[in-house]
């Protein structure tokens, strides 16, 4: 299951030059010999002006208009930059298009406990940079693009773009004018109306590419993203006289490599976080091999090490004729007093443990749990580096069960008397509560609040229970932790 974040700036050319929002302005292009407005602030929008308006036109309602000259050039770099920034989110960012940012955020939702977290923590920062934003998470690139831009914004569940997208309008499958002018001759206004269309005529009248379109933007065929690539600061290459083939010859070129990586990591007082081993074979095609540490490490023998079982893939192909080095992540080498505890000691022969298992496992199957700031409780913890401390944690809250249900647990009964769990009754003998808990305001995905108890039945189990209500009537039930 893939998950794609969408930010799109609709202000981004006069934002990034820090225009006051109710200023009425506008930048300035020239396409031919006629001057067209490149882009407007929030006020100018208001008045009635957008981009691509001629100058003419807005000088004719607006005739003391201030405008400036449009720098394309610095505005997309400016834009690249900002892609850039947003790595704290995902690894893989990139520009979309003028004025948005597209994140592969799959996999890392639950750094940030949960999509909501995500999402939260993607908008403050922007309305820290003072940039007007629209924001959606969804299965796609092309269905988080459409829903930031012409639906509701936020989270679009998984599994539901046929339903959610389809009242939006056409204008939001990025199609080119002349096929938006021409679906509308037809009637064809929504998404929905051209998921309902047979595909042949529709290819046969307006060509490949709206086909091609809502293909990619419901999942059906993968759509090409060309994600930033990070600059390599340290990065270590060696060509070959003759293609090697042999698992000997590539780890004699790795710890040759790492050899002379090493050496100008220490130079520079770093250490390694991840390193990528890239073999490139005669035929033009590649080979990757990644390696993470837990923290800062030059130690090349423990490096070569964790590299045996990735090279266990090793496919040679018809020859490799180099092989390249990478560290993609670097961080400050510290040697550490040890405490008098023995922590600091203790963290340094647990790393080594850790970095095999990640190898091993896979990268986000170790970590710990550290707690957060949240009445919700699937948002009480958040995943966390294993040699992170654990930041102070001061609030007092009533009694949790260590255990809690992803997703909880729908069950019968009344919360007081009884429930049945597991095609099993449970008689309950005691029961404390209700204790009401709400998701905080700033969570998109309008979440009822819960009355939770805390129940003990006759066996002697003690469980956490809940029911939930819906605009503040009573729901459905559901079992979400049990005690020890």
């Amino acid at each position: 299951m893939t998950r794609f974040v969408s930010i799109q700036l609709p202000f981004w050319a006069t934002d990034r030059l820090g225009w006051a929002p109710d200023r009425r302005a506008a930048l300035l292009t020239k396409e031919g010999t006629t001057l067209l407005l490149a882009g407007v602030t929030p006020a100018a929008a208001r008045a009635g002006l957008r981009s691509g308006q001629r100058l003419a036109d807005a000088l004719a309602a607006f005739p003391d208009l201030p405008v400036e000259a449009f720098d394309a050039e610095a505005t997309g770099q400016a834009l690249t930059r900002l892609a850039a920034r947003c790595r704290r989110w995902s690894p893989l960012t990139a520009p979309d298009g003028e004025g948005a940012l597209l994140l592969d955020v799959t996999g890392v939702a639950g750094l940030f406990g949960g999509e909501e977290g995500l999402m939260a923590d993607i908008a403050a920062a922007f309305t820290g940079f003072n940039l007007h934003y629209r924001i959606a998470l969804a299965d796609t690139p092309g269905a988080a693009w459409a829903w930031a831009g012409f639906g509701a914004g936020g989270i679009l569940p998984v599994g539901s773009l046929r339903q959610m997208l389809a009242p939006l309008p056409v204008a939001a499958l990025r199609l080119a004018p002349e096929i938006l002018a021409g679906l509308h001759r037809l009637g064809l206004r929504q998404i929905g109306a051209l998921l309902d269309q047979p595909r042949a005529p529709l290819a046969n009248r307006f060509g490949r590419e709206i086909v091609a379109r809502l293909d990619t933007v419901l999942g059906r065929v993968p759509q090409p993203v060309r994600w930033q690539v990070p600059a390599v600061a340290y990065r270590e290459r060696t060509p070959f006289v003759e293609p090697i083939g042999t698992r000997e010859g590539v780890e004699a070129a790795l710890n040759h490599l790492l050899t002379r990586l090493i050496d100008r990591l220490t130079a520079a007082g770093l250490g390694v976080r991840r390193l990528v081993f890239t073999l490139e074979r005669v035929d033009g095609s590649r080979q990757d091999f990644t390696i993470g540490t837990a923290q800062a490490e030059r130690d090349p023998r423990v490096l070569a090490r964790l590299f045996r079982e990735p090279l266990d893939g090793l496919d040679p192909g018809f020859g490799i004729e180099a092989a390249r080095l990478d560290a993609t992540e670097t961080a400050e080498f510290l040697r550490r007093q040890s405490d008098l505890d023995g922590r600091a000691a203790a963290c340094d022969r647990l790393a080594p443990l850790l970095d095999r298992l990640r190898q091993r496992l896979g990268e986000n199957s170790v970590y710990r749990l550290h707690p957060q700031q949240s009445h919700w409780p699937e948002a009480s913890v958040r995943r966390a580096n294993p040699l992170a401390p654990v930041p102070p944690f001061t609030e007092t809250a009533p009694p949790r069960p260590m255990q809690l249900y992803a997703p909880p647990h729908p069950i019968e009964g009344d919360g007081t008397g009884y429930f049945v769990w597991r095609n099993r009754r449970h008689s309950i003998r005691h029961a404390e509560g209700p204790e009401r808990i709400a998701a905080e305001w700033w969570r998109t995905s309008n979440l009822p609040a819960r009355d939770y108890r805390r129940v003990e039945d006759t066996a002697g189990g003690r469980y956490w229970l809940f029911q939930s209500r819906p605009q503040d009537r009573p729901g459905p039930w559901f079992l979400h932790g049990v005690f020890p």
